[in-house]
């Protein structure tokens, strides 16, 4: 394992996280509602549908309550603490959460692979990997899905980034504040979740890096995964399959209705910001975000292994923690 030099928003997320793993009350006992995350992102799509449908008469029957978060960090710390039962995110939280807090979650399956992108500035003159060098490029946060795929990028090219010696600056940004920043030259490239790429491409604040998207396709990292409180699952094993099962139906109705899961997410963002996203917008950021139960084989080895060459992990990774037990 590698040298931990974890950049201090990843070292504060984590310590939360362990304070409520440490101050948790844990998620036992038969269950009388499944509390179920999720954030208002496009690759959630699955996890926004299944809400209207397949959730809706509950599980097993158990009524399902959803929860919204903004982060993987604070939705690992209520599922470590037991105020979440199941929850959405990246593949990369999850990691970090397993290496700090062993066998404390289950990962149920997929909802969605891919569904990241690079794009750069116009004119900047990135084309590949090695071109970073030097640069500024922004990711939603440290510790995030998008960072530990950048920082694979960089190791796989040789580059470092900057917190570690090198001289790519990873710079967190959020994702509502992208097109400014790229627009006023703070960052020269940027590696977002669907659909942010795809909206600073539409309004011409940046292009495509094809080079680079090519080389993630080829990882099939998955962009969302599903998880579940440990305790809970033991203790409730019919509605853990359940909401396996469940969650399956809406992955498979994501990936033949793709409509579907656009007006879910732009219904849900209305309510929330009174604002929509241009439905091209969100069609072309799909074709990146394959709906998929299935982790392709290496593809979570590869986040743990980001997650080492980042510095992140508390310690080592389980390899059966890294597949799938739907029940």
């Amino acid at each position: 394992m590698r040298a931990r030099r974890v950049p201090a928003g990843a070292l504060a997320a984590l310590v939360l996280a362990v304070v409520a793993l440490a101050a948790g009350c844990g998620g036992g006992g038969s269950a009388d509602v499944v509390r179920v995350g999720l954030f208002l992102n496009i690759t959630h799509g699955p996890a926004l549908i299944a809400l209207q449908q397949e959730f809706a008469d509950g599980l097993a029957g158990v009524p399902v309550e959803e929860q919204l978060f903004a982060s993987g960090p604070e939705e690992v710390s209520a599922l470590l603490s037991g105020s979440l039962d199941a929850g959405y995110m990246g593949p990369g939280p999850y990691v970090l959460a397993e290496s700090r807090a062993p066998g404390r979650l289950r990962l149920l399956g997929a909802a969605v692979t891919g569904g990241q992108s690079m794009v750069a500035r116009p004119g900047s003159g990135i084309r590949d990997v090695a071109d970073l060098a030097g640069r500024r490029v922004a990711v939603p946060a440290h510790g995030n899905t998008q960072d530990l795929t950048l920082r694979l990028l960089l190791d796989r090219a040789g580059l470092r980034a900057d917190d570690q010696g090198g001289d790519v600056e990873v710079v967190p940004v959020k994702n509502a504040a992208l097109p400014e920043a790229v627009r006023q030259g703070v960052v020269d490239a940027v590696l977002a979740p669907a659909p942010f790429g795809e909206i600073l491409v539409a309004d011409g604040s940046a292009v495509p890096v094809p080079a680079i998207d090519r080389a993630m396709d080829a990882w099939r990292i998955p962009a969302t995964v599903l998880v579940v409180n440990e305790e809970f699952a033991r203790a409730n094993p019919q509605v853990t399959r359940a909401l396996a099962r469940a969650s399956a139906r809406a992955v498979a109705r994501a990936g033949r209705d793709p409509d579907s899961v656009v007006n879910a997410f732009n219904r849900r963002l209305s309510e929330s910001t009174g604002k929509s996203i241009d439905r091209a917008v969100l069609l072309q950021s799909l074709r990146r975000s394959v709906p998929a139960v299935d982790i392709a084989p290496g593809a979570m080895d590869r986040v743990a292994e980001a997650a080492d060459i980042s510095g992140y992990l508390g310690g080592p990774v389980s390899p059966g923690a890294l597949v799938p037990r739907p029940g």
